[in-house]
């Protein structure tokens, strides 16, 4: 294992965390393990529920989902003075190109839209619907699930890398072995699912 840029992968890591926070807070919206106390959401649309002071009702996981894809776009960014995750991974794994590789290749298609949709809808904003309608091309050319898989795929490398390297490092309960399997596994479920994609 390279060491690389060890200060700009701790950054990394602890944005990787909070990533896969806002994966849960999502994941846990979308099948109603929890309820917001205030707005709707996808699940509870139909309820009478208290709604913003803005006089329309603002789904929740509409809003977690921005913040998702957002955070998402700053750990895969391809710019000079970005995170970009797949750089660090092949820097600290080089002997992992294949698993990387794949699920970069799951990612790329929609980068540079999902940078616009982060741009002018997620963390900087527009000022005005004209400027803002751009960000949404995202949908109109990606569907959610190609989106969804990526970022699954992209949170389940990560957390099999981490897990490469906690079993190098001899921490109890993990082992290289399994995080072979994991990293295969993860490698060949990118791979057909990008195969899949360029098929349809």
């Amino acid at each position: 294992m390279a060491e690389g840029n060890i200060e700009e992968f701790g950054i990394f890591v602890d944005r990787f965390m909070n990533f896969m926070n806002i994966w849960t807070i999502y994941s846990d919206l979308l099948s109603g393990h929890y309820v917001p106390s205030v707005g709707t959401t996808l699940r509870t649309s139909h309820e009478e529920k208290e709604t913003s002071g803005f006089g329309g009702e603002w789904q929740v996981d509409a809003t977690v989902m921005l913040l998702l894809y957002s955070y998402f776009y700053s750990l895969v960014e391809d710019s000079e003075d970005g995170i970009n995750g797949f750089r660090l991974w092949r820097e600290r794994h080089p002997e992992e190109v294949r698993a990387i590789g794949a699920v970069e290749a799951q990612v790329a298609p929609f980068l540079e839209r999902l940078r616009i949709f982060r741009n002018r809808l997620g963390f900087h904003g527009s000022r005005s619907r004209a400027h803002e309608l751009r960000g949404l091309e995202l949908f109109d050319k990606h569907s959610g699930d190609e989106i969804f898989n990526a970022m699954k795929n992209f949170k389940a490398l990560g957390a099999a890398l981490l897990a490469k390297e906690n079993a190098q490092q001899g921490l109890k309960d993990y082992t290289l072995e399994r995080a072979r399997r994991w990293l295969d596994h993860v490698s060949e479920i990118a791979r057909i699912q990008t195969k899949s994609k360029r098929l349809n």
